[in-house]
């Protein structure tokens, strides 16, 4: 499991990539995620250290690719999230149905 810092880096680059069609700069990193540069890089470190990215310290931040964007063996609900007023009549449809 990831710490806060790579975990948020590794989600910021996934989109930026996704979106830009490129690898944000140190500039934009430090915009989005709110860290410091020694953070960053720190971060990147343990990202390339677990495998999610390739990347070698001495790169600039640019050069680094992607491996795998999302973290590993997280248990993700599935399950849709339904509040009270789901649980009191059923389910939405219900109230369009029957009301």
């Amino acid at each position: 499991m990831l710490d806060d810092t790579p975990r948020k880096l590794l989600r910021i680059i996934f989109h930026f990539r996704y979106h830009f069609r490129r690898m944000p700069s140190i500039k934009e990193l430090r915009r989005l995620s709110g860290r410091r540069p020694a953070e960053i890089i720190k971060g990147f470190k343990a990202l390339a250290a677990e495998q999610y990215i390739l990347w070698e310290s001495s790169a600039p931040i640019e050069t680094a690719v992607i491996i795998e964007g999302w973290e590993r063996n997280v248990p993700y609900d599935t399950a849709p999230q339904g509040g009270a007023q789901s649980a009191r009549r059923g389910t939405n449809v219900d109230y369009w149905l029957y009301h």
